[in-house]
């Protein structure tokens, strides 16, 4: 697995979604910070604990890691501001995102 490749990946996916879909631009942020220390960690299992707002667990997986503290503390200012601005046809981007990650986590894979 070359990491660096699928962290690149995730950075560039949040830059290209950032004015396209907040909900996905925080999502795979999101899910970036939990990559950085588990990338066998199901993308799908990431966004349930997104919808669930379970703060503990990305938090934990912040913690683990070390450099990027204040780029971590924006992302959960981020993620509780959007938590209502969430609309039904970002759940389908959504789902759209969890195809597309997964796919840069198998290219990344095979590199």
């Amino acid at each position: 697995m070359n990491k660096e490749a699928l962290i690149s990946s995730l950075d560039s996916m949040a830059t290209e979604t950032a004015e396209q879909s907040y909900a996905v631009n925080i999502f795979v942020r999101l899910l970036k910070q939990v990559w950085q220390i588990d990338w066998t960690v199901a993308a799908y299992d990431v966004l349930g604990h997104f919808f669930s707002f379970d703060i503990p667990y990305f938090y934990r997986f912040m913690q683990m890691d070390e450099g990027d503290e204040e780029e971590e503390k924006q992302l959960l200012i981020d993620w509780v501001n959007s938590r209502y601005a969430l609309k039904a046809e970002d759940k389908q981007d959504l789902l759209i995102a969890i195809d597309k990650v997964n796919q840069l986590r198998m290219q990344a894979r095979s590199a």
